[in-house]
């Protein structure tokens, strides 16, 4: 885990901090045009099934090179191809399939390994805290799926017609976001109408018709994988390495990051998701949240420069430089903060994060 500031896979963008719904002995019927989508909303957010599947999800947002986060760029950006084991929230196996290799993220516990084809080294990373970058785990439907639905609980849900998803006829629900501040303007999601696994997840902003994220299990197998796939092996001649989950905090200590305001934008900071990671904060509840991640001032300077090139727009601060990248579904702001930099990012609209960019205090002295 070597690097600086968001080098750290340390945070999930809009995080949510709502719980699961409970809910007991539903029956669906066995028709997927026939099913409730209110009970097949508390279904999916009860029920977590093994599987063995292959996902592909692909990503339209547009977002331009952010240095120092290409890879979740990359994943919000174009096509990925992921095989899937899950056997628990808390154990599981996801594997990136590129054209060069494969990059494996085992999960055990509170213990990761990620296998790099490409470097051929295996990193063994303990305590693995629950704050972190997206990756191709996140997009996996059924975790998705789970993710926006407890983000958009009390959100209206309205039914789609059944469609057809890995050889299955799979009843669909549609989630419609309330609040006016959200780039998300519909939650799309399919799923088994027996098991309550969700095989395929689309998101669209507002007003745009056309989904910009899909995830959709191309195949699926109800099953428990084998337990032998779930554990990591170094193959002869491989590295192998530990990291700490703790080295995410002492990198933002290095920053010298002075603490994340309580309040920005007049949305509170969610406390639970900010300990121990100094600077850090996540603002907001539902789909209308933002993070706040500092940086350096190279990275700052370094994506204000992209930014602007890519058609950013400047934004107006009380001292140092900032500017906004607005995209249909994620709203990107980075500001220069004396000796280093903040980035925001979140689905929220332009005018969200221009008010924080803006109320942003300085940085402590040397």
């Amino acid at each position: 885990m070597g690097g600086r500031g968001v080098t750290r896979r340390g945070l999930l963008v809009a995080a949510g901090a709502a719980g699961l719904v409970g809910v007991g002995g539903l029956t669906l019927p066995a028709r997927a045009d026939d099913v409730d989508p209110a009970a097949l909303r508390n279904r999916i957010l009860a029920a977590q099934p093994a599987y063995v599947g292959l996902v592909e999800s692909s990503g339209r947002l547009g977002l331009p090179e952010i240095p120092r986060l290409e890879s979740v760029t990359g994943l919000l950006t174009g096509r990925t191809r992921i095989r899937a084991f899950v056997a628990a929230a808390d154990r599981w196996r996801v594997d990136e399939l590129t054209p060069v290799g494969e990059r494996d993220t085992y999960r055990l516990g509170d213990t990761e390994y990620v296998w790099d084809f490409g470097a051929n080294q295996l990193t063994r990373v303990v305590a693995a805290g629950t704050l972190q970058l997206p990756r191709p785990a996140d997009l996996l439907p059924p975790t998705l799926a789970r993710r926006l639905l407890r983000l958009t609980a009390g959100d209206p849900v309205t039914p789609l017609p059944a469609r057809r998803v890995a050889g299955r006829s799979a009843a669909g629900l549609r989630v419609s976001p309330s609040d006016p501040e959200t780039t998300i303007g519909r939650v799309d999601v399919w799923a088994d109408p027996a098991t309550a696994l969700p095989l395929r997840v689309e998101l669209s902003a507002r007003p745009a018709a056309a989904p910009l994220l899909t995830s959709e299990l191309t195949e699926v197998d109800d099953r428990a994988p084998d337990p032998a796939t779930l554990v990591p092996t170094v193959p002869p001649g491989a590295g192998a390495i530990t990291a700490a989950a703790d080295d995410v905090s002492s990198a933002l200590r290095v920053l010298g990051a002075p603490p994340a305001p309580d309040r920005l934008a007049d949305r509170d900071r969610i406390a639970a998701l900010g300990s121990g990671l100094p600077g850090v904060g996540l603002y907001g509840t539902g789909v209308a949240a933002f993070a706040l991640i500092p940086v350096s001032r190279d990275v700052a300077e370094q994506a204000i420069a992209g930014a602007a090139a890519a058609g950013g727009v400047a934004a107006q601060v009380p001292t140092g430089r900032a500017v906004l990248i607005s995209t249909p579904l994620v709203t990107v702001g980075v500001r220069t903060r004396g000796r280093g930099g903040s980035l925001l990012i979140g689905t929220v609209v332009p005018d969200v994060l221009a008010r924080a960019l803006a109320q942003l205090p300085g940085r402590r002295p040397a």
